[in-house]
């Protein structure tokens, strides 16, 4: 039934002139400019349903009537807004800077707290509390040491690089092979809140965050959902670790090699949406420093294009595969495209989780690739 959600006060005050600033000019529908990267912009739209209410014009058209007051179904708002990767496309693709992707990121946070949310949402969020809120360390590496190691590395992985024996066990065991010693800065909670913040449980995550024992100590971050929401939290000490890694490497501290005992194949870079260049995001330079990293160590032959802003989502964020599974799966089979024999390489191990459950490529995120093909080593000149 139709019924007025009324919007907070401060959703006027932090989106009204992106609200009464569009022209409706469909750019964030169905922009199409290849001299820009652009083919489409919205996986949703593309692979779940083309009805512009899921779009980011239509979340500014949403929140527009809800701002004056027109009664619209809760219900099929939050079916909508919630149905949705929150890539950011929306954003980069609009010429006038407009920000629908936030206005839709609001609108689930005023939904969460009316206790609107799709079924799927609410069984995500309980699985997300069970797991994450809990105060007994997962089994593997970060067992190890609480407090940084003078010559070591603080590392943060969070929810998805720990699952499944994944990105956090492969770098334990590169850093290992190469001396250094990894203290796993989780503090006895294994989620930092991102994830929750995404379905729109806002107060919560926050909560999440600012319950983490940072301490000041600097940090590599695993996932870069966890070090958005980090840095969103003022955790200036939080870094990548294509950062942490470059900046070894660039100081003489480190070296790296590729392994002479394994065949290295040829690698197909994907890019990550939370890497996207959207309004008040703080961004790594990561995919600059991956082309180079990559290409001098000669595993990429032609990156040109990569990093392309608007490349459509693979349907791994967002709670897309818990909402729309199928639809999350036909986003990333879109994404991973034809019958190319490379290895996939993204940034972002949810990503590559997402990808490699829904095809057959083979796939991987970063912390895997450089555990399985190079070797890290103090540098002989390094301090």
């Amino acid at each position: 039934m139709s019924r007025a959600l009324p919007l907070p006060a401060w959703f006027d005050e932090r989106f009204g002139a992106d609200l009464y600033h569009c022209a409706s000019c469909n750019y964030c529908v169905d922009a199409v400019w290849p001299e820009r990267g652009l083919h489409h912009v919205c996986a949703t739209l593309e692979h779940h349903s083309p009805a512009p209410g899921y779009s980011g014009r239509g979340f500014i058209d949403t929140a527009r009537a809800l701002l004056e007051g027109v009664a619209l179904d809760a219900g099929s708002v939050a079916e909508r807004v919630f149905t949705c990767t929150t890539c950011g496309n929306c954003e980069t693709s609009c010429p006038i800077g407009l920000r629908p992707a936030a206005i839709g990121g609001a609108l689930r946070e005023v939904l969460s707290a009316a206790d609107v949310v799709p079924a799927p949402v609410r069984a995500a969020r309980d699985r997300i509390v069970e797991r994450g809120g809990t105060s007994e360390p997962a089994a593997g590496p970060w067992q190890a040491a609480a407090a940084t190691p003078g010559d070591g590395v603080a590392i943060f992985a969070g929810c998805a690089a720990r699952a499944d024996g994944g990105a956090a066990t492969a770098l334990a065991g590169w850093l290992a092979a190469a001396g250094i010693a990894a203290a796993w800065q989780d503090d006895g909670a294994r989620c930092c809140g991102a994830a929750l913040a995404e379905l729109g449980a806002v107060r919560e995550a926050g909560a999440w965050r600012d319950g983490l024992n940072r301490g000041g100590v600097p940090r590599v971050v695993l996932g870069y959902e966890c070090l958005n929401h980090l840095r969103a939290g003022g955790d200036e000490n939080a870094s990548s670790l294509l950062a942490w890694l470059d900046d070894g490497l660039a100081g003489g501290r480190l070296a790296l090699a590729l392994r002479d005992d394994v065949a290295v194949p040829r690698v197909r870079l994907l890019e990550s949406c939370q890497l996207k260049p959207r309004p008040a995001r703080a961004l790594t330079d990561d995919e600059r420093r991956a082309r180079e990293l990559l290409g001098g160590l000669g595993v990429i032959d032609d990156a040109e294009g990569y990093p392309n802003r608007h490349a459509l989502c693979c349907g791994a964020a967002g709670g897309m595969p818990d909402v729309a599974p199928e639809s999350a799966s036909r986003m990333a089979a879109a994404r991973l495209g034809g019958d190319d024999d490379a290895l996939v390489l993204t940034l972002d191990g949810r990503c590559a989780a997402h990808l490699a459950r829904s095809s057959t490529h083979e796939v991987t995120d970063l912390a895997s690739f450089l555990a399985r093909y190079t070797r890290l080593s103090r540098a002989a000149t390094g301090s």
